[in-house]
């Protein structure tokens, strides 16, 4: 039964874009059509009538059931928009496996085309041509769409923590109101060190909050806040996750306390410009590393509460950057002090 749904949705789904198609140069019909027909085929023998007793929408599928030639005109204009598409997209994607993937799919559309029964009559109706010509055009959209995607996946985790770190300052800010202008401290154990720490393995059925993790007892800041879509292994939901269950809990976040010079009073002069929170990791772990945005961009909190993001150097150690460096028994990742990435934070 679930098989049969599953049919009947795409073949509707199939059916709406063949016919956005007929008005849509670039949106393949007969594809279309043709993938509408099997899954009713399957799924609904009413609509299968329907959709093979319709005189136009079943045109298309005769056409492709006789086989008929194609007209030779449409076939070497077919080519020129395949190869021009295909060029335009590895112009604009700089990138040698595209440019190989991108040569491949044109090779092989344009031997099919080329192999196609060629007649000199004009088209009557749209043929066989549309499903070998869409395998191209869906390479040209795919390479440019995916690329733009991405882009747009990066920007919305960039935003998505932007707006966490803004939720953890207003905490913050309710915190130090009723606490005498002091920021959530540490314990002197690990006095003016910067931690991602945000719950201990003591004190309750789950653990102690620690730090920040203070505002998520205190002030019902969601664990999830503490979490970054561009962390691995540090995504809201896993956060969520490791505050249900005892344990400690890392955030995706770094806490600078008193580190680098910043004063436990928040409104203390000396932590004008300067920033408290950001999603980078200046401690290495023997586990999963804090990786934000894949170390091109950061966000940070500053005292003041508002929100900056900052472009990332690829150069070794500057600003925010990791690298790796080779010993000749293992390769290590390496990060920067601290104290060097606070005082590149910080407003000057």
């Amino acid at each position: 039964m679930l098989k049969k749904r599953l049919y009947f949705s795409l073949g509707w789904l199939s059916l709406f874009a063949g016919v956005v198609g007929i008005f849509l140069p670039l949106l393949p019909t007969t594809p279309f059509v043709l993938l509408s027909a099997f899954c009713f085929s399957r799924s609904s023998p009413r609509f299968y009538g329907w959709l093979t007793a319709n005189p136009y929408l079943n045109s298309y599928i005769e056409n492709h059931r006789s086989g008929c030639g194609v007209p030779a005109k449409i076939v070497w204009r077919a080519l020129a928009f395949l190869w021009a598409g295909l060029l335009l997209s590895a112009y604009c994607l700089k990138n040698p496996w595209f440019w190989l993937f991108l040569s491949l799919v044109g090779i092989f559309v344009s031997a099919h085309l080329l192999q196609l029964r060629r007649v000199d009559r004009a088209p009557l109706r749209f043929t066989l041509l549309e499903l070998l010509v869409s395998m191209g055009i869906i390479a040209v959209l795919g390479s440019l769409l995916l690329p733009a995607l991405q882009r747009a996946r990066n920007q919305a985790a960039l935003a998505v923590c932007a707006g966490n770190q803004s939720q953890i300052g207003l905490g913050l800010e309710l915190y130090c109101a009723d606490n005498e202008d002091h920021i959530p401290d540490i314990g002197n154990k690990y006095l003016s060190e910067s931690i991602p720490v945000i719950r201990m393995p003591m004190g309750g059925p789950l653990g102690m909050a620690f730090a920040l993790g203070k505002l998520v007892e205190q002030y019902q800041i969601p664990a999830a806040s503490f979490g970054c879509p561009g962390s691995a292994g540090f995504k809201p939901a896993d956060l969520r996750q490791a505050w249900s269950v005892p344990g400690v809990v890392r955030s995706a976040y770094i806490y600078r306390e008193t580190d680098a010079g910043f004063q436990p009073q928040i409104s203390h002069m000396r932590n004008s410009g300067k920033a408290v929170l950001m999603d980078f990791a200046c401690i290495p772990y023997s586990g999963e590393m804090i990786v934000p945005h894949e170390f091109k961009h950061v966000n940070i909190l500053y005292a003041d509460g508002h929100v900056e993001r900052r472009r990332n150097s690829p150069a070794k150690a500057a600003f925010y950057t990791t690298w790796t460096e080779d010993s000749g028994e293992s390769t290590a990742t390496k990060t920067p002090q601290c104290e060097f990435i606070w005082e590149h934070a910080d407003a000057h």
